[in-house]
């Protein structure tokens, strides 16, 4: 105790049984309470078993996680203000993930969380979220992994980021831990977009760590070729940069890139490299003008020569002439060279007064002769007896002077020869003459010619320019012999104006009479030729009469049979096949007789065909078809099976239409060429409209085509009952003719063609669509006549005929709709003729209702103005105001050409109509005053109140005359068109025809005949 260890001390004591040992305990206690060792004094206090006491002393000394570890060592968890106490004492602490294992101790699990979060003991938090808030994971272990990478443990947040499929920050936490091949198989599960950032990241690593396959890979992967191909080409591996760029860049990208590289590595002084991207990127003329700038003559040289050879010359060119005025001569000598300039090499040395380098250059490019013509230019420049003497130490007078004379320096060449070499005299005074005749100085190039004691060749020169005065005073001064010649040139320069008759004049006078003849017969002046024949040269007048008389056969032109057979003769009496055939086929058509023609040209195929085999198919093909221009094809189909080529001659006859001998050609040939033949004769009489030919052939249907193309019906329908012709065969034109009709507006003869003559209604059936709807689209002035009601009931009862022909058993259809259309068409037209009477005008007005149900085939205005109109006669005004507000509804839209303005609301109910979205182009009612009428008639109506609108129900409608205004499956009657709901009202007709027996008997008891089958008949009341 005196040293102060009061553990040990109190420990003998208990283990003595001291007396004081329990004082000595609690006097220890209270020390520690005095001098605030609360620490010891809870572990004394713990190890009496007073564990509440110890808890509470760790606390008082701020020592709350030794609190804790009692509580959690000796399982003290049922007090729950006290773990309460402690988890606050924790948490304001900072201890808080201890914290968090009481409240988790404690059930408070979202205390317990939250605990663990601030103490960044996410290890604890995530096995608590997986086990109660699993939806918080993803959540926490992206924490963790933020967590971690402030604490720069960064590749250990790499797997938290991916548990919390934050692949970003996993890249980056990859990236930033240098986990190259891990953040590229994470990037790699990115879409493209996302992905390109962090491939070129990992791209520019391997780029560093020049690992450039895997850099190129990642910059690919990136899009981002560019980058790679700049990576080669730092690293000066061109190909790989070349074939990279072309395969993922367009050609101009590659090649603003590579130029910007370029002229990068050119800044810095890398010409080669330079140079090779130019040439990759197909720019050598940038690396040619890269190597100007730098003075690299050689180097552009060499790139011109291999990528520009057209320029190469005048790149040495270019750089001679620079090269000299900087003064450096031996390289601009060695640029004119190459450049095949070495004359301006020469006188680059001449104008530097270098003459020995000049002759030097002259004979090692340009020979001898060069380096002579230099040392003359020296002499020149020398002067007088320095240049000479110069010439003559040089042994160079003569080729001076050739030289002197070759530059047109006659006076230098002249004081040569006078000084040192005077046989060249005549020679250098013919060669000025020469060039002064050249200069157009003829009379100082005639002295010339003179003084070189050549006189002809001047009088050659004024025959030349056609000086006939000078040429000739030369002749008779200096060459006598050489006048006529002067006569001569003359003469053709005259023929040559076609002047004949002077040039006849100096052909004589020079002695030339021949010359004169010859002139006549080229020019083809046969009279002349034989007048100077006669004349002149009377031995050769028969001669030239011959060649008058050939020249004539021979153009064609002329001559008789005679004159062209006695021409080919010749030649074959010489053996001259090719050119005796050419003689007969010089006759042409307009010469002779076709006849003649065929004889002569009969000849050359005679020759061909024996003696000329090779040339035999041209000759026949050329005869043949010169024969049939002059129309004798006869003849050329004969050639043609001469030379066997029977399917052209027959061709041939046919396109002659020798008809006869086509078929002799044909006859027994086979090969289906007697049935060509007659069916082109049949072509050709139809053609020509022959059709008295076609029926002697048999061939009546063509006959008849010919006539129908003709529109000649009546010889048709004539021809047809003369032959007696199939009705099958009669459909066809009936059709022809009915639908020409109708094109013609001509609807009423239409249908008495149709009725007429034979029709069949399922290949008909559009014809009689439109022959329906012209006949019943007529307009009302039209409609009045007696033909059109004629035409009607026409119509109508051929529709029943084809009906009851197509089956008895069918029901419905166009032909049906066509039918009942026009049946009811004709009923209303009935009535309308008879007396007025009630029950007239009531059925009238049913009937003009039903027909409504029939817009496809009758002008809707026409429909509802009839219907309208009946309606109003008959007393019907409420049915019939609504009927003709349709129709003036309809004449406004007609007048607009616009169907939106119609509005189909009044009659909504009437399910028996249909609303085409079409409207009639012209009005039914074509008399605006009589529209007028009706528009008045309306609107007086319409203020009356006592009219209704208003359709009535459909099933008050059934027997009024509103009946025909509602779809039903009941049968409609065959007298208005309405069904019929009653079994007790119907009465059975032919054909399965349906009527209302009231409504047949009242149309019977005053027509006395069926509506339906038109026979007498009597009420059948």
């Amino acid at each position: 105790r005196q040293v102060h260890q009061f553990d040990e001390a109190i420990a003998v004591a208990e283990s003595r049984r001291h007396p004081d040992a329990e004082a000595m305990r609690e006097d220890y206690l209270t020390h520690l309470l005095a001098t605030h060792q609360e620490e010891k004094a809870a572990a004394l206090k713990e190890a009496e078993g007073d564990y509440d006491k110890a808890i509470a002393l760790y606390l008082k000394g701020g020592l709350p996680a030794k609190a804790a570890s009692v509580i959690k060592s000796r399982n003290l968890l049922g007090d729950a203000s006290l773990l309460e106490k402690v988890a606050s004492a924790l948490t304001s602490a900072g201890l808080h993930d201890r914290a968090g294992d009481l409240y988790e101790e404690m059930g408070q699990l979202q205390r317990a969380l939250d605990s663990y979060i601030k103490g960044y003991g996410f290890r604890q938090a995530v096995e608590l979220a997986r086990r109660h808030f699993p939806s918080q994971v993803v959540e926490l272990q992206e924490a963790w992994g933020d967590w971690l990478v402030d604490q720069k443990q960064v590749d250990m947040a790499i797997n938290h980021y991916i548990e919390a499929n934050c692949s970003g920050k996993a890249i980056e936490a990859a990236l930033s831990a240098r986990q190259w091949g891990k953040a590229a198989q994470f990037v790699e599960n990115l879409d493209h977009d996302a992905a390109r950032p962090y491939f070129k990241r990992i791209a520019r690593h391997y780029e560093e760590a020049k690992q450039y396959d895997e850099a190129e890979r990642h910059f690919i992967a990136a899009q981002a070729p560019k980058l790679a191909v700049e990576m080669y080409t730092k690293a000066s591996q061109w190909d790989k940069a070349h074939n990279l760029a072309t395969a993922y860049m367009s050609e101009r990208e590659v090649s603003m890139l590579y130029i910007s590289q370029a002229q990068r590595m050119e800044a810095s002084g890398k010409l080669r490299e330079a140079e090779q991207l130019y040439v990759k990127v197909n720019e050598p003329d940038l690396a040619i003008n890269m190597y100007k700038k730098q003075r690299k003559y050689d180097a552009m040289v060499r790139l011109v020569a291999k990528h520009r050879k057209e320029l190469l010359k005048e790149t040495h060119q270019f750089l001679a002439q620079h090269l000299e005025s900087e003064g450096n001569l031996r390289e601009a000598e060695h640029h004119y060279t190459e450049a095949s300039e070495w004359l301006s090499a020469v006188n680059m040395y001449r104008s530097n007064d270098m003459w020995e380098e000049a002759i030097r250059v002259a004979k090692l490019h340009g020979g001898a002769n060069a380096s002579k013509r230099v040392a003359y230019a020296w002499a020149l420049a020398l002067g007088g007896e320095a240049g000479a003497k110069l010439l003559t130490k040089l042994e160079l007078i003569e080729p001076a002077i050739d030289y002197a004379i070759e530059s047109g320096a006659f006076d230098h060449a002249f004081e040569l020869a006078r000084s040192s070499l005077q046989r060249k005299l005549p020679e250098i005074h013919l060669k000025h003459a020469l060039f002064l005749e050249d200069e157009e100085k003829y009379a100082e190039a005639e002295d010339e010619f003179i003084n070189a004691s050549k006189p002809r060749e001047a009088i050659d020169m004024y025959v030349h320019q056609q000086d006939w005065p000078n040429a000739m005073r030369v002749a008779e001064t200096y060459d006598p012999a050489a006048v006529p010649d002067v006569y001569v040139g003359e003469a053709k320069a005259a023929a040559e104006r076609r002047d004949f008759k002077r040039a006849e004049e100096l052909y004589l006078a020079a002695a030339k009479p021949e010359l004169a003849l010859n002139m006549f017969q080229e020019c083809g002046m046969w009279n002349d030729a034989l007048a100077l024949a006669k004349s002149h040269l009377p031995h050769k007048a028969g001669e030239v009469t011959l060649s008058y008389q050939a020249a004539q056969a021979q153009a064609g032109v002329g001559g008789t049979k005679a004159d062209f057979l006695a021409n080919g003769r010749a030649w074959e009496s010489a053996g001259a096949w090719g050119k005796a055939v050419d003689a007969y086929l010089t006759a042409k058509a307009g010469v002779l007789a076709p006849v003649e023609l065929e004889e002569v040209w009969e000849c050359a195929v005679r020759i061909a065909r024996h003696e000329l085999k090779a040339r035999y198919p041209e000759v026949v093909a050329e005869v043949a078809r010169r024969l049939r221009e002059v129309k004798r094809h006869e003849g050329a189909a004969e050639l043609l099976r001469e030379a066997q080529q029977l399917d052209a001659a027959i061709e041939c006859a046919m396109e002659g239409e020798c008809w006869d001998k086509a078929r002799e050609l044909a006859r027994g040939a086979g090969r289906g060429l007697e049935d060509k033949v007659e069916s082109a004769y049949q072509t050709f009489l139809s053609s020509a409209g022959n059709t008295e030919g076609l029926l002697e052939l048999g061939h009546t249907n063509a006959a008849l085509e010919v006539l129908s193309k003709a529109k000649d019906w009546d010889r048709l329908w004539e021809m047809a009952a003369k032959e007696h012709m199939a009705p099958d065969t009669l459909v066809k034109y009936s059709a022809m003719q009915a639908s020409q009709l109708v094109g013609q507006d001509r609807p009423e003869d239409a249908v008495m063609v149709l009725a007429a003559h034979p029709v069949d209604a399922h290949s008909s059936l559009e014809l009689l669509k439109c022959t329906v709807r012209a006949t019943l689209g007529r307009a009302k002035d039209a409609v009045s006549s007696d033909e059109h009601g004629r035409a009607v009931e026409v119509l109508r009862n051929l529709l029943l005929d084809l009906k009851r022909n197509e089956s008895r058993h069918a029901r419905g259809g166009p032909l049906e709709a066509m039918l009942l259309a026009t049946h009811l068409t004709h009923v209303v037209s009935t009535l309308g003729k008879l007396k007025p009477s009630r029950d007239v005008l009531e059925l009238k007005a049913k009937a003009a209702v039903g027909l409504l149900r029939y817009p496809a085939l009758v002008p809707a205005d026409k429909l509802f103005l009839v219907a309208g109109l009946a309606c109003r006669e008959a007393g019907f005004a409420n049915l019939a105001c609504v009927l003709l507000n349709r129709y003036l509804d309809l004449a406004e839209a007609i007048d607009e050409s616009d169907a939106s303005l119609l509005d189909n609301a009044d009659l909504a109910a009437a399910t028996a109509l249909s609303f085409p979205d079409t409207i009639p182009t012209n009005q039914y009612l074509q008399d605006e005053d009589a529209r007028e009428e009706v528009r008045d008639w309306v609107l007086s109506v319409c203020m009356d109140n006592s009219v209704d609108q208003a359709l009535p129900p459909e099933g008050q409608a059934a027997g009024t005359v509103y009946a025909g205004l509602y779809a039903s499956d009941h049968p409609l009657c065959v007298v208005t068109g309405a069904p019929i709901t009653s079994r007790n009202d119907e009465l059975h007709l032919e054909d399965g025809a349906v009527a209302n027996k009231r409504d047949w008997n009242l149309y019977v008891s005053y027509t006395k005949k069926c509506a339906w089958s038109g026979k007498p008949e009597n009420p059948q009341w």
